[in-house]
């Protein structure tokens, strides 16, 4: 199977080395050439789209390698999945053991959970930066 990218890479280049060409009628033959350049701009999307989410999924998995070498208590840290989900439960739980796990390991843990939550939104907000161009 094609990867998405691949698949509108083919799509466009028919539509400019070949269907284009093929037209003799002016305004078809631009809405071909525009199609092409619409889906260049789609491809660009997609691409970008991937790229963030491995660099989300890098942050998230840092954060909770982390948080595990801190020594917070096993019920805390155990989570069956590492993602925007997971993290929120994290915190619930952080939050509710704050007076059994002491202030100094609750601020440990809240630094790096709040480190994390800023790499998280600065991802969204390069994305959409590079939306609005």
């Amino acid at each position: 199977m094609l990867s998405a990218k691949l698949l509108v890479g083919e799509i466009v280049t028919s539509l400019r080395q070949v269907i284009g060409p093929a037209i003799s009628e002016p305004y078809p033959k631009a809405q071909a050439y525009m199609a092409a350049t619409i889906l260049e701009f789609v491809a660009r999307q997609i691409e970008e789209r991937g790229a963030g989410d491995s660099e989300r999924e890098a942050v998230l998995e840092g954060l909770f390698e982390d948080i595990g070498k801190l020594g917070l208590p096993a019920r805390i840290t155990r989570v069956d999945s590492r993602n925007e989900a997971a993290l929120s439960e994290l915190i619930a739980r952080l939050y509710h053991a704050r007076g059994e796990i002491g202030e100094s390991l609750f601020a440990a843990a809240n630094r790096r959970v709040r480190r994390g939550l800023r790499d998280l939104l600065n991802l969204d907000l390069e994305v959409t930066a590079k939306g609005s161009e």
